[in-house]
């Protein structure tokens, strides 16, 4: 008897569907937990339209005082630190020596704003990396329109 093999083009149709369904599967959990936090705080906010129509690899959630609350595992992936190290922290251990002031000065003018906003920053990884990261900042308010939470969908981009 001969084993027959497919060829090596039907593996990889094969393999890009398998990482698809991760990614689908992953963005699922991170709507999920997300929308966890929203009903707890009341976050007036489509989560599931976010998540689900962007292009991103990380996510960030901070209170209303940049603390760090929860990060997906992206985040690790992208910066090499784990969650359990990133929370309770301000997103500004991830800057460095080449950070610079004009876009820590851009973000802060557009959080006083409140209203979402797109930029980069230059964030260094774990191992001491430099990498260019965009950002979406979103604020999450509730029905009152006060500030609870700022999210934050980043993606490495190339320097």
């Amino acid at each position: 008897m001969t084993i027959k093999q497919a060829p090596l083009k039907c593996w990889d149709i094969y393999g890009m569907f398998l990482v698809n369904q991760a990614k689908h599967f992953n963005k699922q959990q991170e709507i999920e937990v997300l929308n966890t936090y929203k009903k707890e705080f009341g976050w007036v906010f489509n989560i599931e339209e976010l998540i689900t129509n962007n292009d991103f690899e990380a996510i960030i959630l901070t209170n209303k005082q940049q603390q760090i609350e929860w990060v997906n595992k992206g985040f690790t992936k992208m910066t090499g630190y784990p969650a359990n190290y990133a929370e309770g922290k301000h997103p500004s251990f991830l800057q460095g020596k080449n950070t610079t002031q004009a876009s820590l000065e851009s973000i802060r003018a557009n959080l006083a704003k409140g209203r979402p906003f797109k930029t980069s920053i230059i964030n260094y990884k774990k191992n001491g990396d430099a990498y260019n990261c965009h950002l979406d900042i979103y604020p999450l308010k509730d029905r009152n329109n006060n500030l609870l939470h700022l999210l934050a969908l980043e993606k490495r981009i190339k320097m």
